[in-house]
């Protein structure tokens, strides 16, 4: 009995270290109250909470790296506000004032500070803030279209695209400092920096479509990973940054692929005839959360990271959306 225990407190440890504290909620956008708010649920799908309650719409959450806090979204009167509550809808702080516009966010690796993209009429420009809303630095101040990507790593760097002009190609910026470089000319969209390492993965367009590039920021020679007549989309890496996640319409609507870092080992993990989007991989690389429509709303399935093990985790007749862990 007592070597029994052992186990059995030895699993319920290795358990408790395989995911994160954020990962033991998933937290998501639904419409099932007549507009988008923020819920969260077990990974399981059960014991739903309701995070926010209001006549606007609330959009892409993300939980900050620690899973103490989620960032998201607010659509209002032509605005979109970036606010941060508590993991249980309390707490809430707005980190834009009046007027502004933000399209995209961040989150730094450690999560106390928190990059985001703001702008209005097609000019924007990157600032980095404390995620109480503290010590707002601009970090870009050029006002072309931009699309910002994610932190390095180490936390050190942002990185960005930008859109068009003599300028345009991938560029990280260190916030603290004074360092702006540009790591590809590639014309380029969505960067995202690898979990480990120097890589840096994004799209660029084809002649037949969006393709996902890849570039190390010390080399500067970015090459094709996809290169093919199909439109790729939604690139998500592994944790151990050696498999990258997409979607692709290679078999005539979208579904979701895996990939090595070189482009080889191309595999489909879903098959149908719907829309599969948005993969996102846990913390400990074993399993993949995705959007499907394969009942006619949109639902969060969750899967192993090979594809196997498909699960349903959201039941209803509305459109559950955006999942993070």
């Amino acid at each position: 009995m007592r070597l029994f225990l052992i186990a059995l407190m030895l699993l319920s440890l290795a358990l408790a270290a395989a995911c994160s504290p954020r990962e033991k909620r998933i937290v998501f956008v639904s419409d099932r109250d007549g507009n988008m708010e923020i819920y969260s649920m077990d990974l399981e799908g059960s014991e739903e909470t309701r995070l926010t309650t209001n006549l606007v719409s609330d959009t892409k959450p993300r939980w900050s790296p620690d899973g103490s806090k989620v960032a998201y979204l607010s659509h209002e009167s032509g605005e979109t506000r970036l606010h941060i509550m508590d993991r249980d809808g309390d707490n809430l702080v707005t980190l834009t004032a009046n007027g502004d516009s933000v399209q995209q966010y961040s989150w730094s690796p450690n999560g106390k500070r928190i990059a985001f993209l703001s702008g209005q009429n097609g000019r924007s420009d990157i600032y980095v803030a404390d995620r109480d809303g503290s010590n707002l630095i601009r970090v870009t101040d050029s006002g072309e279209p931009k699309d910002l990507g994610s932190w390095s790593p180490d936390g050190v760097w942002v990185v960005y695209s930008v859109m068009r002009g003599e300028g345009q190609g991938i560029y990280i910026r260190n916030p603290d400092g004074v360092d702006r470089i540009q790591v590809s000319a590639t014309p380029g969209w969505k960067p995202v920096w690898a979990p480990k390492g120097d890589d840096i993965a994004f799209f660029s367009q084809g002649e037949d479509g969006p393709e996902i590039w890849l570039v190390d920021r010390k080399e500067k020679e970015p090459t094709s990973l996809t290169g093919q007549v199909y439109t790729d989309s939604s690139l998500a890496w592994s944790p151990d940054a050696k498999r990258i996640g997409f979607v692709s319409q290679r078999d005539g609507d979208l579904e979701i692929y895996t990939m090595k870092t070189d482009g080889s080992d191309q595999k489909q993990l879903t098959s149908n005839d719907v829309a599969d989007t948005d993969p996102l991989w846990s913390s400990n690389g074993k399993s993949i959360i995705f959007v499907s429509r394969l009942h006619g709303s949109a639902e969060i399935f969750a899967m192993d990271g090979d594809g196997s093990s498909q699960r349903r985790l959201t039941n209803n007749s509305f459109n559950d959306l955006s999942p993070h862990w």
